[in-house]
């Protein structure tokens, strides 16, 4: 699998020579991307290709480089994930999607990992932004009716209008037409990142215990996205990390007005070496 993603990084001209410092502070990490604190951070530029393992493959990569940054304070780890996109994305709707990026760690701190979402008995943890579920956090659930008001009149008997969510869906009958329990829950979480585990791809699993925060601002033509966790969170598997060791981790963008979503985004086909300060 390395000689695999060697090849590929050859074909993409991508280098090998990329250090992550996660810089160690006090206090918390900001989530504002903005925040005085991330200049305390030095970055690093990392170069991305079409997803060209499996079906459906992108050929072109309408974003070709991230820059990151990273910070901890001993419990948390946070890393600010900047890249140029000419829109900004931040709806699901028929043939429109939402920008996304994420962040991926292996659990077992070796660059042997396969890096296309681990393998069998090699685990990754992954860290997925999007902007459409932080846009249902700031501004109400986007469906239908709140992108097009007018495009039709329904009565729910659930609910009195104007139909607020999640707080008119929290009841048997409307559980009952969204899908039940387990569709509300991860739709209703407070944090647009989602903790994902994989074994290989096509293994992505939802963690039962979801815990990430993040917050994402498009300003100038760029997303400015940060995504942070603590480094051990309890009821839940963790990767091998913590303040002065040394790990791995990679990057994977979705451009939303390419189509992106699932499988087809742009990603490193690299680790990056991972040294958090002790």
């Amino acid at each position: 699998m390395r000689a695999v993603a060697l090849s590929l990084l050859a074909f993409a001209g991508i280098s090998l020579s990329t250090e992550l410092v996660s810089h160690r502070i006090s206090g918390d990490i900001p989530l504002d991307p903005f925040d005085e604190a991330w200049k305390k951070a030095k970055s690093v530029k990392v170069s991305l290709a079409g997803q060209a393992v499996t079906k459906p493959i992108v050929v072109e990569a309408p974003i070709k480089e991230i820059e990151v940054k990273s910070l901890h304070n001993g419990k948390e780890i946070a890393f600010l994930l900047i890249w140029k996109d000419k829109t900004e994305d931040r709806f699901h709707l028929i043939n429109k999607f939402s920008d996304a990026v994420a962040v991926q760690i292996p659990y077992r701190p070796s660059s042997d990992v396969p890096i296309v979402m681990g393998s069998k008995g090699e685990r990754v943890l992954i860290l997925h932004w999007s902007a459409f579920r932080q846009e249902n956090i700031e501004n109400g659930y986007s469906d239908t009716a709140k992108i097009y008001p007018n495009y039709a009149y329904d009565w729910y008997p659930h609910a009195k209008p104007p139909y607020r969510y999640p707080e008119d869906w929290n009841n048997q009958y409307a559980l009952a037409y969204i899908g039940g329990e387990k569709v509300y829950r991860k739709n209703t979480y407070k944090t647009p990142v989602r903790e994902v585990v994989a074994e290989g791809y096509g293994s992505s699993t939802w963690k039962d215990v979801q815990t990430a925060q993040g917050k994402g601002i498009y300003k100038n033509g760029r997303w400015y996205v940060v995504i942070k966790r603590n480094f051990v969170v309890k009821n839940s598997s963790n990767p091998d990390w913590g303040p002065g060791k040394k790990t791995y981790v990679t990057f994977a963008v979705w451009d939303g007005s390419s189509g992106h979503r699932g499988a087809r985004k742009v990603l490193s086909y690299q680790w990056v070496d991972l040294k958090i300060e002790r």
